[in-house]
């Protein structure tokens, strides 16, 4: 399993993440990551995750799915550009929402706000594309909604090899942490790991505990 702490996301913080990546790369196709609130750090994991896997030779797809704060567009420069949601709507076909930005490296950002307000996680469409994001990449990495917003993390199980889950650690109240990944357990989310953001302190006993 996937376990770290994170003052910020770096490197080294990315490093025991990258190793049970290539360990497990033959089974692990598509990895979610998501967080137990807004506001700890998942988008900026999901992208130097990628970045960072695509640099050492493979192939990375990062998928926006968090589409009531989408920030991949800004940050990529793709602004105005398909993305998941226009996809999974049917609007688009799925060549036009997968956009290069580096060797290895595209990005799906989360789509237009017309698309993003008709399109829902449950069409058959996700699979559709998620089959064909396995045909062209060694890895799909899913910038995912908070587990205590709308579900969405949750409505991705499904889609999903498993899991990594940021908690914040100077933020978020352990029984809110547990809570949380209980209901990603019950709905059939795999735990990977968990990034404890914001301490260099070591994982508390009960953050072990759950990763087993």
């Amino acid at each position: 399993m996937i376990a770290a702490y994170a003052p910020m996301i770096d490197p080294a913080v990315l490093e025991p993440a990258l190793v049970q990546l290539s360990r497990y790369e033959t089974r692990l196709r598509r990895v979610g990551i998501t967080a137990v609130q807004p506001g700890e750090g998942v988008s900026t994991l999901a992208r130097e995750l990628a970045g960072a896997y695509a640099r050492r030779g493979r192939t990375a797809a990062l998928i926006e799915t968090n589409w009531s704060r989408p920030s991949l567009a800004a940050a990529y420069g793709l602004e105005g550009r398909p993305g998941f949601a226009d996809i999974v709507a049917g609007d688009v076909a799925p060549s036009l929402g997968v956009h290069p930005v580096a060797d290895g490296l595209s990005v799906v950002p989360a789509g237009s706000a017309g698309a993003i307000r008709k399109a829902t996680l449950d069409d058959g469409r996700v699979e559709d594309f998620l089959a064909l994001v396995d045909d062209r990449f060694d890895l799909a990495i899913l910038d995912c909604e908070p587990i205590t917003e709308i579900g969405d993390a949750a409505a991705l199980s499904p889609f999903v090899d498993g899991f990594v889950v940021v908690i914040g650690a100077e933020r978020t109240r352990r029984a809110v942490a547990q809570r949380a990944l209980a209901d990603l357990k019950a709905a059939g989310g795999a735990p990977l790991g968990i990034v404890l953001n914001g301490t260099r302190r070591p994982i508390p006993k009960w953050l072990y505990r759950w990763l087993g």
